[in-house]
């Protein structure tokens, strides 16, 4: 720090000192390039020629960033800004000057700081005998931040033994090179060293800042040798053991005394092994205690036998796989009784767990599951497997089975296994909790009288079938980890089952989360009932695999269109609600939360719109239409039954049948001249048939024509026309004829018959004056009064076209009389 304020000093007063002609327009610093962290002094003339001779105002920034103006320091000839410590690796510090056109730059200057080089350390060097030169490697304590050069020099030595015990850095070099700074490392050519004689190396390191030199390092390049890293020739596994066999190349075949050292690593391992180091003659090792049937790695280095020079690399990794031997040790089983067939045999699950490496002595092994303990004896297999569990029916009876594992060398013992009863007593107590997110935690009560514990595990789902994780805690134990298949958000059901002398203990069990968490979704709401005031949704359950947690309960919200908000919390086995006190012609919405110990999701939301009646409303009311409905019924069946006979005439009226009536037996009104008084109040009891005489009209007439006088009609001549037509009548009976009325038509006086001793009225019937025709091509309808026979008739002058013997069937035409000026006629005089 002395140093560079006496620098300072000296620039300060050469500046002073400068005569006026020789100052120019630019910064003056000591150094561009300085310390990190060391105090800056830079000046700037307050004089510019560029600018005239009026004195300027100075202004310096940095960075773009103005300087203030207690660093500031101005005299009469220049500006100067100081900089107690200048942390910034580069800084652009500028000037300038404040005229009246404004700021103008007067010059600008880039500021580089970084630190002293350090002396390179860990200088070591070996001849390479394939390469036949001789490498250096050092390290570098901290990069400078600067621009580095790193130089390697070399030089030999005519005095071996000063040289070697007090080794100092040459004054000059024979070889220098220069390295890259991230390689740290050069190479010596063999034109400038002697395998036995002293060579001096030495790195220097330079910046603007300095330079540092490494400590000298002197050696004789033929002791400190480095091999080439040793070859594997050959790999022979017997056993448990290994031999190795390798080579040193031919550069090295000098040297016959080697330390050498080996390290290997099975698949399962991660850190490599180091056998033990020994001075080998003969290339040749071997490693014994390997497990067998397991895949081993093997690497070889190599030194001198006095351990001058440097360790080889480690050789390329050579890799086999021990032999197989014949397992060891006992199967731990368990077995499960799935169920029973109607031949009383029982269908078992058996399961084990694997042996371990230094059991199995194979990469696979096989299982056989026999009833005898011999596995020779020629019985029924009733399983062989490369799997750790197998099913098979066990018959009635058999209490015990044995499992053996085999691999090509050979089988283990024979491990038998106990099919005792299930019915000992369970444990007292047992608590499982979750121990992490990746265990549970098991804790009971012991039994005093149990010899170990089975606890199964397996993850609880919708269907009857999973996965079985199980494992053995001895007798003493009262806790256990369970690791394997645990995963968050699952629920698992887990048993414990006590192992007594002769029985296995009935189970205790009990469902846990290792960890909880909100579920995946809440049900989706569906509605039920909705009425006036009240409505009712039910939801199905979450899936047991997407509940993710215990649910603890279910809270249901609804809102209606005033916003008001309602909500009811419900238990976690609920799967319907009634919402009550609604109003009328409302719209609701409705939405479901289900909730853990983890957390809480919502659904969907619902729309409900409630009814303007409730269904006691409706059911009320068609009551009340129901009973008016047969009050109404009722009271028409009693009108129709008191005014029966009126109803019956007004719709169904009494036609008599002329075929029973007994008018045939009636007196003809020549023997006794009726006597009739017509009454007009009693009309039911007038019997009256009016008969209309139409002239003949042939075709189309003249008016003059139409307009003759009335010709009197006797039956006589009406007779005699009916037989001169016979013939037409009896071709012609399926035609219709056309009849028009005509003004020329005059009707008849009809005096009926009396019924009965009563006196008839006498009708009389005056002509119609209407032209309107009577009959068209078509017969009109009969009236119920109307005989079909008349309008069968072909004649065209009168209705009463009959023969004789027709006329017998109706006697109410033989009472007919026509009176024609002043006579009274009778059909059958």
């Amino acid at each position: 720090m002395q140093k560079d304020q006496g620098a300072l000093l000296v620039e300060v007063l050469l500046l002073l000192f400068i005569p006026e002609g020789v100052q120019s327009c630019h910064i003056t610093v000591s150094s561009s390039t300085i310390q990190l962290g060391s105090p800056l002094l830079a000046f700037c003339p307050s004089y510019c020629p560029v600018f005239g001779r009026e004195k300027l105002q100075v202004i310096w920034k940095l960075d773009g960033d103005i300087v203030p103006n207690a660093q500031y320091s101005n005299d009469q000839k220049t500006s100067s800004v100081y900089f107690n410590s200048f942390n910034k690796t580069t800084g652009l510090l500028e000037c300038y000057a404040n005229s009246s056109s404004g700021l103008q730059l007067v010059d600008k200057i880039l500021i580089s700081t970084g630190y002293l080089p350090t002396p390179p350390t860990n200088l070591s060097c070996f001849i390479n005998l394939t390469a036949n030169i001789v490498a250096c490697t050092w390290q570098l304590e901290r990069n400078s931040g600067l621009l580095t050069h790193v130089t390697l020099s070399s030089s030999r030595f005519v005095n071996t033994s000063s040289s070697i015990e007090h080794c100092e850095v040459p004054t000059n070099s024979e070889y220098n090179c220069t390295s890259i700074m991230s390689q740290m490392s050069c190479k010596i050519p063999r034109e400038f060293f002697d395998n036995y004689k002293p060579l001096a190396v030495w790195v220097t390191v330079k910046n603007k800042l300095g330079s540092a030199t490494s400590c000298p390092l002197c050696m004789i390049p033929v002791y400190q040798v480095k091999l080439d890293p040793i070859i594997i020739k050959d790999a022979v596994p017997y056993e448990d053991c290994v031999s190795l066999r390798w080579t040193n190349g031919e550069k090295a075949e000098f040297l016959k005394h080697l330390r050498c050292e080996m390290r290997y690593k099975s698949e399962y391992q991660m850190e490599w092994v180091k056998a033990e180091e020994a001075t080998i003659s003969v290339k040749e090792r071997t490693q014994c205690g390997l497990i067998a049937a397991t895949n081993y790695s093997f690497q070889i280095r190599c030194i001198r036998k006095t351990l001058t020079g440097q360790w080889s690399e480690w050789g390329p990794t050579t890799s086999l796989t021990t032999v197989d031997r014949v397992p060891t040790g006992n199967l731990v089983t368990w077995w499960r009784m799935l169920e029973a067939t109607p031949d009383s045999a029982v269908k078992i699950q058996l399961l084990w767990k694997p042996l371990n490496r230094e059991e199995a002595n194979a990469k696979q092994l096989w299982y056989i599951v026999k009833k005898s303990s011999g596995l020779h004896q020629r019985d029924t297999i009733m399983c062989n497997t490369t799997a750790l569990n197998c099913t098979f029916f066990l018959p009635n009876g058999i209490k015990r089975a044995f499992i053996w594992a085999y691999n090509t060398a050979g089988a283990s013992p024979a491990t038998e296994i106990s099919l005792a009863a299930r019915n000992g007593a369970p444990v007292s107590r047992m608590q499982v909790s979750s121990n992490d997110d990746y265990s549970l935690r098991v804790e009971w009560d012991p039994q005093a009288s149990a010899k170990s514990y089975i606890l199964e595990w397996c993850k609880t789902t919708e269907e009857h079938n999973c996965g079985i994780n199980w494992k053995t805690e001895l007798g003493g134990c009262n806790t256990s980890i369970l690791h394997d298949n645990i995963q968050p958000f699952q629920i698992y059901n887990v048993k414990l089952y006590p192992l007594y002398e002769d029985c296995i203990g009935m189970p205790a069990q009990a469902e846990v989360y290792s960890k909880e968490g909100a579920p995946d979704f809440s049900p989706k709401l569906k509605l039920s009932t909705v009425g006036k005031s009240k409505a009712e949704v039910h939801w199905k359950p979450i899936p047991l695999e997407r509940q993710n947690g215990f649910i603890t309960g279910y809270t249901i919200f609804w809102t209606d269109t005033h916003g008001r908000e309602y909500s009811s919390t419900l238990d976690g086995l609920s799967t319907k609600f009634e919402m009550k006190n609604l109003l009328p012609s409302t719209t609701y919405h409705v939405f479901l939360s289900s909730s853990t110990a983890g957390g809480c999701a919502n659904g969907t939301v619902l729309m409900i719109h409630t009814n303007n009646l409730d269904n006691e409303d409706i059911r009320l009311m068609l009551l009340v239409f129901f009973l008016f409905c047969s009050l109404m019924i009722i009271v028409m069946c009693m009108i129709c039954i008191m005014r029966h006979e009126r109803i019956k005439n007004r719709f169904w009226p009494s036609v008599p049948d002329p075929a029973k009536s007994q008018m045939g037996k009636w007196a003809s009104f020549i023997e006794e001249k009726p006597k009739m008084i017509f009454n007009t109040r009693d009309v039911t009891q007038i019997i009256t048939s009016d008969i209309t005489i139409l002239e003949d009209w042939q075709g189309k007439k003249s008016p003059a024509e139409s307009q003759t006088k009335d010709i009197p009609v006797s039956f006589q001549d009406y007779f005699l026309a009916c037989n001169k037509q016979a013939s037409s009548f009896t071709e012609d009976t399926n035609k219709w004829r056309s009849y028009i009325n005509v003004d020329t038509v005059q009707y008849a006086k009809v005096i009926t018959g009396g019924y009965r001793e009563q006196s008839p009225p006498t009708s009389v019937y005056v002509r119609s004056d209407s032209t309107q025709p009577l009959l068209c091509d078509v017969s009109p309808v009969p009236q119920n009064y109307e005989n079909m026979w008349f309008h069968g008739n072909n004649q065209e002058d009168s209705v009463f076209l009959v023969e004789e013997k027709n006329l017998i069937d109706f006697p109410l035409l033989q009472g007919l009389q026509i009176r024609e000026d002043g006579e009274a006629l009778s059909l059958f005089n």
